[in-house]
């Protein structure tokens, strides 16, 4: 892996940013969340999307309610089942939810005395194909479930018998695959975070930046998700998913500027940049505080400048990865604390969560080096040029979505 990462500068990493890019202007990230309840009277559900989310439905193009919009996909993407036969729809009803959310309750009644249930939720599916939904599922007797929902899985059986007494580790057990399942997913559809690894990963030359490059994103993302989770950090997510995309746009701006020695320049572009968006914000009052705009830019300029030349760069690398790192895994702890914890059980599913992550990193970091490899055989690239339009389009892709997620 290490001389592959030597010789695929270039074009390979080339493809592997536009094809990014593409893929992240045309389906970001997608999620929804449901809470259900099911006893002898029923079963209710509580279902929880973004606004911008229901935006991609068809209906939404000629329907300015979305409200409306969504109620009616629901209703056609989610049945309930029994061995007694389907169960029946009431009327669905909004509930209030936070700026930005729409959130929609729902209720069926089935047929008593059945042993288990068929839970399908198709909402958003088929036209946000990296949607994943978690459901969270209370029966009566039984302690609390979590069931993932993605294109490949679109469907749960529920048993609804009553849970043994016997199997006091096997909720944990349970407990630990399913959300090392969810931590998977999440940073394999996280295009942000694939963005940033890619970004790391064009400066490294060897085995031991490598593994320097994946200690410090998991000593730092381990760190916030943790303290965010058990309650010990509450981050502003908006700004955290801003960041996030700065992380990628700073790291790319080094790879390039110590490779030609304009860090100086380099330093000077983004603090003007972040200067007048600073300035913006101190007279329109649009934005975040000035203050904090002015924060970034004296960061990125000083650390543009530390970084005198490429080995300079890459000692500090294991820092800047940890520091970068913590980033990130507030980013994830947004995503775990919006899906909720089961309350016995905080301990297993942020373990779980926390290994699911580290296993998707080590997939996408390989499937990039395996990927540069396989491309630089077939089609012999060698141009270096081209490492420079690798890390613009990465840059590009940071600055659009810390601009974004920032003011949009």
């Amino acid at each position: 892996m290490c001389s592959v990462l030597s010789h695929t500068k270039p074009r390979a990493w080339l493809v592997l940013c536009l094809l990014l890019c593409t893929q992240a202007v045309a389906d970001p990230q997608s999620k929804s969340y449901s809470s259900w309840t099911i006893g002898e009277s029923g079963v209710q559900a509580v279902y929880t999307i973004a606004s911008r989310e229901v935006t991609r439905l068809p209906a939404a193009r000629l329907d300015q309610n979305l409200a409306a919009v969504l109620q009616a996909h629901l209703a056609a993407t989610i049945t309930l089942g029994t061995e007694a036969g389907r169960c029946r729809a009431q009327a669905s009803e909004l509930q209030r939810a936070r700026e930005g959310y729409l959130r929609v309750a729902m209720r069926w009644l089935c047929q008593p005395g059945a042993a288990s249930m068929q839970l399908s939720i198709q909402a958003l599916l088929d036209v946000a194909p990296s949607h994943i939904h978690f459901a969270r599922i209370r029966v009566q007797h039984q302690a609390r479930m979590e069931r993932l929902f993605t294109r490949h899985q679109r469907q749960h059986q529920i048993s609804l018998g009553e849970a043994s007494t016997h199997q006091p580790n096997a909720g944990a057990g349970a407990t630990i695959l399913t959300y090392t399942r969810f931590g998977f997913e999440h940073i394999l559809i996280g295009l942000d975070h694939i963005a940033f690894l890619l970004t790391l990963m064009l400066l490294a030359q060897r085995l031991r930046d490598i593994i320097f490059i994946v200690s410090g994103f998991t000593v730092g993302h381990s760190l916030t998700l943790s303290l965010s989770v058990l309650g010990l950090a509450t981050p502003n997510s908006i700004v955290v998913e801003a960041l996030i995309g700065f992380t990628i746009a700073m790291v790319a701006i080094e790879n390039v500027s110590v490779r030609h020695g304009y860090q100086q320049r380099a330093a000077s572009v983004l603090l003007a940049c972040l200067g007048t968006l600073a300035l913006a914000a101190a007279f329109s009052g649009i934005g975040p505080p000035a203050i904090s705009l002015l924060g970034l830019a004296l960061f990125g300029g000083c650390y543009l400048k530390i970084s005198s030349s490429e080995a300079r760069a890459r000692q500090l690398r294991p820092a800047v990865t940890t520091l970068f790192g913590l980033i990130h895994g507030f980013g994830f702890a947004a995503v775990l604390l919006e899906v909720g914890l089961p309350e016995s059980a905080v301990v297993p599913a942020l373990f779980g969560f926390n290994i699911g992550v580290e296993l998707g990193q080590i997939a996408i970091v390989l499937g990039l080096a395996a990927i540069g490899k396989f491309s630089l055989k077939l089609f012999q690239w060698h141009d270096r040029g081209l490492y420079d339009w690798a890390n613009a389009a990465l840059c590009g892709l940071g600055t659009f979505w810390f601009i974004q997620r920032l003011y949009f």
